[in-house]
């Protein structure tokens, strides 16, 4: 297993020659819980912030100005902290749960497949009255489904969506050029683990499951809690990850997240071995989807996330699926991707 071939982000500066100044961007990554922030001179992050507002705030008061007001406060103190007026600011971008039924304004996704150029060109500018009084340029989501088509019952399982991700998507293959050339896997670990299949450079294809929020809730509302929470880090291990996958199969899904209380209660089983099982159980959905559209074909496997991720995808390579090639995108959290996709899709 290996390390992609990543470029260091580039910090390049733009010079507005027609004025003689350097020009000022924000940019906001508005997620479901939490929006990030950051103002940029050319391609320099010269501030950042982060609130716990997202589209789900609007959602639950029904009401979007919940989030836009937030997301204009947050852009008053960045601009604040630095020096900096409305005015200087040249353009104020924004992608991610932004473009929702509860976000600014509501964007229809692109349809796969999606490329560097057809994401740049669908860009919307949206005129914000009641808060920033101006102009933004949202990016809008991906999804697998036709436009303007809604699935039945029978045909929602091949519908998949991300809203946000793609601009991190972009970002990586700014970094790492080589996911760019053939087919790849690139996958995004989080709440919401998203794995992208592209073919030099075109997102073809999405896969979409729910994992973070599953483990936080299981751990954070069920009794497995008390057989899993307690120290912050333990090593992660690969036969355990493994066995999750097995007992999955071998017995469903709800007999497997009991099997976590049993090791518990019954096994002497240390805390690490527990952690490690229930990752195999819940991430073990993961790789099932991805096999089932790659049709068992040999492929790699980008991990862009945190490097316990890679671990857990990399112990079921190494034990169960021989066919994928497993690299880790590495993390800069100086320089997130969305920031580089965002620059990458400016030209800077």
């Amino acid at each position: 297993m290996s390390r992609s071939e990543c470029l260091p982000p580039l910090m390049r500066q733009n010079f507005n020659k027609k004025v003689g100044v350097s020009l000022y961007y924000f940019y906001f990554d508005s997620g479901t819980t939490n929006t990030r922030a950051c103002l940029l001179k050319g391609g320099t992050i010269l501030n950042r912030g982060e609130i716990p507002v997202g589209s789900r705030d609007s959602a639950l008061h029904q009401n979007r100005d919940v989030l836009i007001s937030a997301l204009k406060r947050l852009y008053d103190q960045l601009l604040s902290e630095s020096g900096i007026v409305d005015t200087q600011v040249a353009d104020i971008y924004m992608s991610g749960m932004i473009s929702s039924p509860s976000g600014m304004t509501e964007i229809e996704h692109l349809s796969t497949p999606v490329d560097f150029k057809k994401l740049k060109n669908s860009i919307v500018t949206h005129y914000e009255a009641d808060f920033f009084q101006r102009n933004v340029h949202i990016i809008p989501g991906i999804k697998t489904l036709p436009q303007g088509v809604t699935a039945s019952v029978e045909t929602v399982v091949d519908a998949n969506n991300m809203r946000g991700e793609e601009t991190e998507l972009f970002g990586i293959l700014h970094r790492c050029p080589g996911l760019a050339s053939g087919r790849s896997i690139i996958l995004l670990p989080g709440s919401h683990t998203q794995a992208a299949f592209l073919f030099d450079g075109t997102i073809e294809n999405i896969s979409s499951t729910i994992t973070g929020e599953l483990y936080h809730a299981l751990t954070g509302h069920t009794i497995l809690g008390s057989s899993i929470n307690g120290e912050k880090c333990t090593e992660l291990l690969p036969h355990m990850v493994c066995m999750g996958y097995d007992i999955v199969h071998r017995y469903g899904f709800n007999r497997a997240l009991y099997v976590v209380r049993s090791m518990d209660l019954f096994a002497g089983s240390t805390l690490s071995e527990r952690r490690s099982y229930l990752e195999g159980v819940i991430n073990g959905g993961v790789m099932d989807a991805i096999v089932s559209v790659t049709q068992d074909k040999p492929a790699t496997i980008a991990v862009a996330g945190p490097h316990m991720q890679y671990e857990i995808f990399s112990a079921f390579a190494d034990k169960l699926f021989p066919q994928f090639k497993i690299t880790e995108v590495p993390v800069t959290p100086s320089f997130p991707f969305a920031v580089e996709g965002f620059l990458s899709l400016m030209g800077l």
